[in-house]
């Protein structure tokens, strides 16, 4: 189920390099320049008394991923046992355990960054362009930096997610925002046959996110 849950977030970033592919090479070109998100980081939604916008520093290693699971574990472990639970990640124990999960896959997608902010939730990254990547002489330079801004809904029956906002290099917002209705309909589609065993919200705010459950 863990496993589940952070496929959810990381499959966003290569589906949305994935429906971008779909159109012109001008377009293809667009998404493989610029950069979205924060390096290293995530920028806080609202600005200080000053009018800047904080950047918090996110870290990314073993033993967040490790942190990460356990807590998990023992929240899934409470509501299996029939009692009302709730867990809280910080994004750096999220962006560990992301991390860790697509270095299991071996998938194409690098400088993972996962942010929460209220209400929302927030994955950037580097994500190798399908067949560009790949031809002799290109090598990298088809990398696009790509962004995903959405919500989890956990209290049904199955999954759900909805995109609110997805960036990727220099692709036009326009046409962005076209693909973000397909985007959905195809990541919903997969979560169809995943059962949720247990009533869950999810709360997301600047900096954290925490799930609440019920048996």
């Amino acid at each position: 189920m863990a496993e589940k849950i952070t496929t959810i977030i990381v499959s966003l970033i290569g589906l949305v390099v994935l429906a971008a592919l779909v159109g012109s090479v001008a377009m293809v070109g667009l998404a493989a320049t610029g950069d979205v998100g924060e390096a290293n980081g995530c920028r806080n939604d609202t600005a200080d008394a000053s009018g800047a916008h904080e950047v918090r520093g996110v870290n990314s290693d073993a033993a967040l991923a490790d942190a990460w699971q356990a807590k998990w574990s023992e929240f899934d472990s409470k509501l299996d046992a029939g009692q009302s639970a709730s867990v809280s990640f910080t994004e750096s124990e999220s962006t560990s355990r992301a991390v860790r999960y697509l270095q299991e896959k071996d998938a194409p997608i690098t400088n993972l960054i996962i942010c929460f902010h209220d209400g929302v939730a927030e994955a950037s990254g580097n994500v190798d362009l399908p067949v560009l990547g790949d031809l002799p002489g290109v090598g990298g330079a088809f990398d696009s930096n790509v962004l995903v801004r959405g919500t989890v809904d956990l209290s049904g029956a199955n999954p759900t997610i909805q995109i609110t906002n997805v960036e990727a290099g220099n692709l036009p917002g326009d046409a962005a925002e076209q693909l973000m209705g397909s985007i959905e309909d195809v990541v919903n589609g997969r979560l169809d046959d995943l059962n949720l065993q247990h009533k869950m919200t999810v709360n997301f705010s600047e900096g954290s996110v925490e799930i609440s459950g019920t048996p």
